[in-house]
């Protein structure tokens, strides 16, 4: 019988903490945004227009922290 669990583990992951915000400086948002903008573009070409979309609204949400930060 094959096990469900990934090869190397003996059980239950342990849990991932998250800070409850995140700092970027501006020049990795930057990237950040290009990626994005760079991806939404190949999803679009290939007819994935609900992923292009959430990407946007991602990037939105980047230029808007951008803009407030100023």
């Amino acid at each position: 019988m094959r096990s469900a669990e990934p090869i190397g583990t003996t059980g239950a992951l342990p849990r991932a903490r998250f800070a409850s915000s995140v700092q970027l400086s501006k020049r990795e948002v930057f990237a950040a945004c290009q990626a994005l903008a760079d991806a939404d573009g190949v999803l679009v070409r290939s007819g994935r227009l609900a992923e292009a979309h959430a990407l946007g609204d991602l990037f939105d949400l980047f230029e808007q922290r951008l803009s407030a930060a100023d």
